[in-house]
């Protein structure tokens, strides 16, 4: 008997805590039924973020005007080849190349692009197979159209400077081609954004003229291709 007055001082406290914690739930759920009335029974969008985890895709309209635009880097890497002209003489070989720019508008973008290419000879000796290098650097100006906010299409026109790193060209009658020459071309590109603002990749093809490595009446026509990623400041 006289363990009954703590039971029923615990019994009390357990039923209060009990009646708090069910009033607690009851406000908390008096409050969201309140602000689902309120909204409609939905959240309104947040409209500052990509990647917005708590709402479906659809809630956020994605537009290019949520990416980032202006100052932009690009990484390119690919291959490239010569028809006619060093291409007798040379055979294909791996393409790097940085590029800078500003989008001064949706659809107008310039830029500059330093580029290189290692190729080496592929005649019978003598003389034996030689490694070279084409180095160039080059002004762009693109013009883009956009199909969608992740993807657009652009073209491009290129016009600046070549050079070979060696003579090794002037065995086989090029003796202009370790002189810096003038050279110019152009490129066709796709472009596709991911679900971040400053983030792209894309595809390139494109050509190079460069009178130096022609050879006598033999036009040399540079063909290579690409993948790049972007970074947009």
């Amino acid at each position: 008997m006289s363990r009954l007055p703590e039971t029923l001082c615990v019994a009390m406290i357990v039923l209060l805590v009990g009646t708090v914690s069910a009033h607690a739930v009851a406000q908390d759920a008096a409050r969201s039924d309140a602000d689902a009335s309120r909204t409609g029974g939905t959240e309104e969008p947040d409209r500052t973020r990509l990647d917005v985890e708590r709402l479906p895709p659809e809630a956020i309209p994605i537009t290019r005007s949520l990416y980032a635009h202006g100052l932009y880097i690009e990484g390119v890497i690919g291959g490239r080849g010569f028809i006619g002209g060093v291409g007798r003489v040379s055979s294909p070989g791996p393409m790097l190349a940085i590029r800078i720019g500003y989008e001064i508008l949706d659809w107008l973008w310039i830029g500059a692009i330093a580029e290189g290419s290692m190729h080496q000879t592929a005649t019978p000796p003598p003389p034996g197979r030689q490694v070279f290098e084409l180095m160039g650097a080059m002004g762009d100006v693109r013009a883009q159209i956009n199909p969608t906010a992740e993807l657009a299409l652009w073209l491009a026109g290129q016009v600046g400077f070549m050079v070979a790193s060696t003579d090794v060209l002037g065995l086989y009658g090029q003796p202009n081609a370790s002189t810096v020459s003038i050279a110019y071309g152009g490129e066709l590109g796709i472009d596709a954004h991911f679900h971040a603002r400053h983030l792209s990749i894309g595809l390139l093809g494109g050509t190079r003229l460069c009178p130096a490595l022609d050879r006598m009446n033999d036009l040399a026509i540079g063909v290579h291709g690409a993948a790049y990623i972007r970074y947009v400041l």
